[in-house]
């Protein structure tokens, strides 16, 4: 703790800038869940959607409309997801837009597979595996960088 509170008074922040860190890492944290959790959760929603076959264009989007209408497992983590967005627009209005996107889609991502996972789904290769790291990775350093030039102004 002595540490935190050292590297504070170098830095020269504030109580009100660690909750407005700590809001922002929490925010983009729930945003990732939200996106990431609920897709494996719309995707089984939406099984058979494109078998909908009634011969006419018209009559198979009236058909769609409805099988998707009247599924609560798709509409639940559907809404999920929507208010993952919200938050996501209210994160961008208190953060840096080049840092906040590759956090919540990264994290989104990672989601995505470990729920995938639990649902009996195969994680992706390990090259996608290798890739999403070092989409992490170059985040990380991308914050980094960040508060350290924030630290010499």
């Amino acid at each position: 703790m002595k540490l935190a509170v050292d590297s504070c008074k170098q830095y020269k922040c504030n109580l009100v800038e660690i909750s407005r860190m700590i809001t922002i890492i929490f925010s983009l944290l729930g945003v990732g869940l939200l996106w990431g959790a609920t897709n494996p959760f719309i995707r089984r929603g939406s099984i058979g959607i494109d078998t909908v076959d009634t011969g006419s264009r018209w009559h198979n989007i009236w058909a769609e409309l409805r099988m998707i209408g009247s599924r609560l497992n798709y509409w639940i983590p559907f809404i999920l997801n929507q208010l993952g967005s919200v938050l996501y627009v209210w994160t961008l209005q208190h953060t840096n837009i080049t840092l906040a996107v590759p956090i919540a889609n990264s994290l989104s991502f990672a989601f995505t597979a470990v729920t995938g996972y639990c649902l009996g789904e195969r994680l992706p290769g390990k090259s996608v595996l290798i890739g999403t790291l070092m989409v992490c990775f170059g985040t990380t350093l991308m914050l980094y960088d960040k508060v350290r030039s924030e630290g010499k102004s």
